[in-house]
């Protein structure tokens, strides 16, 4: 909702499809984790992501280029050495509705049209293996969910040594690994290039949040326009998670989230 309200504002624009991660993967597609390093960022890689960045801007003549994609909040620091001029605006949800939602998208069916309209953007050279390794990911459903992730594939060495996670468990360390990297990368720019705002604020009061997170980014932004661009933002999600969390999750949260999840006001009470 967040980056639909900004790209209805003038002068902006996003690409055609929701998530760019094999693009970002481009020369990487076999890397096992979307914790990619700066070390895989040769500059014929940083080349190739960037002209492609360059001819969307130049399709829709904009003035601002946005783009989201979940997995680059475990590579935060790939992205900013890639576009050291780029700015942040960071969302921040509960982590309790978060791994509800990625559950329910975890377990819906593909939308196999979606995935073509994302294909067009794969560069050609990394199309059969990106293929690849989507195929084996829908043919591992039924395993274990570190097998079988929807969303940022984590590193190996952030999951639980020998442990069997629950979908939720696995979508909880999505959230704490993802906040966390973008946190440390975030402290180290300007405020006037990053940004940080909770998804509870902007839903519920969604112009004022969207035209404080442009001011500090040095954007100009109508308030008219904004009433405009965030007249679709609804708060139908918000507490969705509820009573959803179980055991293990609750654990991993309690054991190793607890410090970012204080750091954005959050308190690990699944019945509030």
């Amino acid at each position: 909702m967040l980056r639909d309200a900004m790209c209805r504002l003038p002068g902006f624009a996003t690409w055609p499809c929701d998530e760019l991660n094999p693009l970002w993967r481009t020369g990487n597609t076999g890397y096992p984790s979307d914790a990619i390093p700066i070390s895989q960022l040769s500059p014929r890689i940083e080349h190739r992501i960037r002209s492609a960045f360059d001819r969307q801007a130049r399709s829709h003549q904009c003035d601002v280029l946005v783009e989201k994609t979940c997995a680059n909040c475990l590579r935060p620091q790939f992205v900013r050495k890639c576009f050291p001029n780029a700015k942040f605006l960071q969302i921040v949800r509960n982590v309790v509705d978060t791994t509800s939602s990625t559950v329910g998208r975890w377990n819906a069916p593909s939308d196999y049209r979606y995935l073509l309209q994302k294909a067009r953007f794969v560069p050609l050279r990394d199309l059969p293996r990106t293929v690849a390794r989507a195929a084996i990911r829908r043919i591992c459903r039924g395993g274990a969910p570190q097998a079988r992730p929807w969303g940022p594939v984590l590193s190996a060495d952030v999951l639980p040594a020998g442990a069997l996670l629950s979908e939720s468990a696995y979508a909880a360390l999505q959230w704490m690994e993802c906040v966390r990297r973008t946190d440390e990368m975030l402290a180290e720019l300007p405020a006037t290039q990053s940004c940080t705002i909770k998804y509870e604020q902007f839903v519920v009061d969604p112009a004022p949040a969207l035209i404080a997170a442009m001011a500090q980014l040095n954007f100009n932004v109508d308030s008219a326009d904004v009433d405009v661009a965030t007249g679709p933002v609804h708060r139908r999600s918000v507490g969705r998670g509820q009573g959803m969390m179980d055991a293990q999750t609750q654990s991993i949260l309690e054991t190793h989230a607890a410090n970012i999840m204080h750091r954005h006001g959050y308190k690990l009470d699944v019945e509030d």
